[in-house]
């Protein structure tokens, strides 16, 4: 069983965009861009966590118990 054309024109053109995709890559490694992300930035203070809201420990850990009906 032959393959039909749209198949074979589907599988050309993935090939083809992974081409373009692997010659982009290899022209960014071999030919850098200037690197504007070397410049320091200057560092932002990180806001303190908000504490964890304190809760009576139970003799059921963190379950609930289930209410008799």
């Amino acid at each position: 069983m032959a393959p039909s054309e749209k198949s074979f024109n589907q599988v050309k053109n993935i090939l083809g965009k992974l081409d373009r995709s692997i010659d982009q890559l290899r022209q960014e490694r071999t030919h850098p861009m200037p690197a504007i992300a070397a410049i320091p930035q200057p560092e932002l203070p990180r806001p303190a966590p908000a504490p964890l809201p304190v809760r009576p420990m139970s003799a059921f850990g963190r379950a609930t118990p289930i209410r008799p009906a």
